[in-house]
């Protein structure tokens, strides 16, 4: 329940200032010789706004506030001294709940943290407060501290989310652009290699008819050999820059990867695919690319018999994919310093760039599981 505060009325301003006087502070016998140290312009010299301020949960009232105030709040001191309404009456509407909240706790705490912004006469401030509470009675708390003015650390601390959301935008872009220009070369290469090596499957077809087969058998079934292997190389080029069965879905792709990886290395690999979303065409690209890192970990370091890809619905709009096997398992310990793991970068990075969430843990099956999650949709807006 919010208490509403109200400021000190006037007749008290009197007494506020009596009780906001600071003492000489006088040395000891042993150093008579220096002067005095006045505690009074020793507070006022420091670069917060130090003050002590007592509240019944009905009534606030400050009984000592330091010259910062003005150059901290925009108020002077003996105006907040008269009355702590001033005060009020800037703090944020955003912001003022927690400062009743934290006001109202700080006496069971025996603290009082509180951060928010105030809307000064010389613009917005944000001020950050630290004090010490102390119950003086059973309604009354008091609370001494300081009040400092970070106005410019979230400027910075803005500044930075904006730089890093620019970046995370340029990022993306490059990323599209990347893989727009792996489908192009795809393209190219099974379109042009395809048509040079049709070709000279054709012509190599006229010299055996020409010359006549059992003249040189040997080299003419070299010759075949190589066609079909350049063929076939083409073939896996072309797939690893951009698997044309994503043109069907991100279903069929990684489906189709699944069955490459398990005939080229001989691990068994289960797929379930519960999302039910459409999935963009960016994001669906990064989903396979990183399930296709994640398989590529398992065949190089798991020496796993069995690997399984998830790619299921999350709460908020997400989409989850994850590879894990039954292999070894992971220990950062055993991880020498001397080989950064590119692989778990790449897919860290990937999700990072479209506001996603990587995780790395124990597979329920004894191995490794690999779990990144991201918005379904492009998240990040090109420019």
């Amino acid at each position: 329940m919010e208490v509403a505060l109200s400021a000190a009325p006037p007749e008290r301003c009197a007494a506020a200032a009596t009780s906001a006087s600071v003492p000489l502070v006088r040395p000891q016998d042993a150093c008579a010789s220096d002067p005095a140290v006045d505690l009074h312009e020793l507070i006022d010299q420091l670069p917060g706004f130090v003050f002590r301020v007592r509240h019944d949960g009905t009534l606030l009232r400050f009984d000592f506030a330091s010259a910062s105030c003005l150059a901290v709040c925009g108020l002077r001191a003996d105006d907040l001294l008269c009355s702590a309404q001033r005060f009020l009456a800037m703090i944020d509407a955003q912001d003022l709940a927690t400062f009743h909240a934290s006001l109202q706790a700080s006496a069971a705490a025996g603290s009082w943290n509180w951060e928010g912004r105030l809307q000064t006469p010389h613009g917005l401030k944000w001020v950050n407060v630290r004090a010490r509470s102390r119950t003086v009675d059973a309604l009354t708390t008091e609370s001494t501290g300081v009040m400092l003015n970070v106005t410019q650390t979230h400027l910075r601390e803005s500044q930075l989310r904006n730089l890093s959301t620019d970046l995370r935008q340029i990022a993306s872009h490059l990323e599209s652009v990347r893989e727009a220009e792996r489908a192009r070369m795809a393209r190219d290469l099974h379109d042009d290699l395809g048509q040079v090596l049709t070709a000279l499957q054709m012509d190599v077809a006229l010299l055996r008819r020409q010359f006549g087969a059992s003249q040189a058998p040997e080299l003419f079934a070299n010759i075949d050999k190589l066609i079909h292997a350049a063929a076939e190389a083409g073939r896996r080029v072309a797939a690893e820059l951009r698997p044309s069965v994503l043109d069907l879905g991100l279903k069929a792709g990684l489906r189709w990867m699944a069955e490459q990886y398990a005939k080229r290395y001989g691990i068994r690999v289960h797929t379930e695919l519960n999302y039910q979303g459409e999935v963009g065409e960016l994001i669906a690209t990064e989903l396979f690319r990183i399930a296709q890192e994640g398989l590529t970990n398992v065949v190089r370091h798991a020496h796993a018999r069995q690997a399984w890809v998830r790619c299921v619905d999350a709460k908020g709009g997400l989409i989850c994919i994850s590879v894990e096997d039954d292999g070894i398992g992971y220990t950062r310990q055993t991880q020498p310093a001397s080989r950064p793991h590119l692989g778990l970068r790449g897919m860290r990075e990937r999700a990072a760039v479209f506001g996603g969430d990587f995780q790395l843990d124990t597979s329920p099956h004894g191995g490794v599981r690999v779990r990144v999650c991201m918005p379904i949709t492009e998240a990040v807006q090109h420019g």
